[in-house]
């Protein structure tokens, strides 16, 4: 299936794209393809039609590009922010169907040297692209401690932010993940897991402008898709499932499918520890 990654919720996820799809080859984008799961499954269910995968990881578009080499899926090293110009670009049709899983893939989250969890030891790094940018310990650097409080508060949701941005800023070293994560141990009381997790996702979050690039996504996402086009998009955290709520529900170009929502089953949730925290949004265009 996908490199060491399990797509979260694939039959749910294709029969919701495939179903506004009309009986003559149509475009599918895949805007966060990571290792291909998606997108795999996209293309034995629509063969004739052609899948768009997009990434911003380069290292991910590489071993994509060889994965789907002569089918018909079309791989671009890019950011779903430049899906409009992409299609336009390639005079491509407006799209029938799409999916964007925002979650970090298994493989990124596995490999040390990237630096996006606490679980392993390596270069406190987080970028999608590690050729843009600044890693995440020279902005930590940089930034006063108001500047990570503030930033763990937001898109961590940490209410201990303020104490944990305190400790950042005393740590004599921040170079990586095993600095980061001691710095907000030795203020955490009990278990630290949580507190790790939170103060992870807001510092990668901060790091690759996350939630820019989705409000961007979803303010232009009209204009390369055509009426009657269904969107899923996965979600990990409520910072950006809001987003997407307020988007299909009061956009004047998206509505809400019935249900708005779906969540993994508890079979999917045991087998794959990933989906425990995945909400699958559904929008329509009109």
């Amino acid at each position: 299936m996908e490199l060491g990654h399990l797509p979260i919720m694939p039959k749910e996820i294709v029969e919701y794209v495939c179903t506004a799809l009309s009986s003559s080859p149509e475009l599918v984008v895949d805007g966060t393809a990571g290792g291909g799961g998606h997108a795999s499954l996209f293309s034995e269910a629509i063969p004739d039609s052609r899948i768009l995968a997009f990434d911003r990881d380069p290292s991910a578009s590489v071993k994509l590009k060889e994965k789907f080499a002569g089918s018909n899926v079309t791989v671009f090293n890019s950011s779903y922010t430049k899906i409009p110009e992409i299609i336009e670009d390639n005079n491509y049709p407006l799209a029938g169907g799409a999916l964007f899983d925002l979650g970090l893939s298994s493989i990124q989250l596995d490999t040390p040297e990237r630096g996006f969890s606490h679980r392993y030891t390596g270069p406190l790094d987080m970028r999608f692209d590690q050729s843009r940018g600044k890693p995440a310990s020279a902005m930590l650097k940089e930034m006063t401690e108001k500047q990570i409080a503030d930033a763990i508060y937001r898109y961590g949701e940490e209410g201990r932010s303020r104490v944990i941005a305190r400790a950042i800023k005393q740590s004599r070293r921040l170079s990586y993940t095993d600095d980061l994560a001691e710095a907000v141990r030795s203020v955490v009381k009990g278990n630290p897991v949580k507190p790790l997790s939170r103060v992870f996702q807001a510092i990668r979050i901060l790091v690759n402008g996350e939630l820019d690039h989705l409000d961007k996504l979803l303010s232009e996402m009209y204009r390369w898709t055509r009426p009657g086009c269904n969107v899923a998009i996965l979600t990990f955290h409520s910072l950006e499932d809001r987003m997407i709520k307020l988007h299909f529900r009061d956009s004047e170009h998206f509505r809400q499918f019935d249900p708005p929502w779906l969540l993994p089953g508890s079979v999917e949730k045991r087998a794959n520890p990933r989906a425990r925290s995945a909400r699958l949004r559904l929008g329509v265009r009109l």
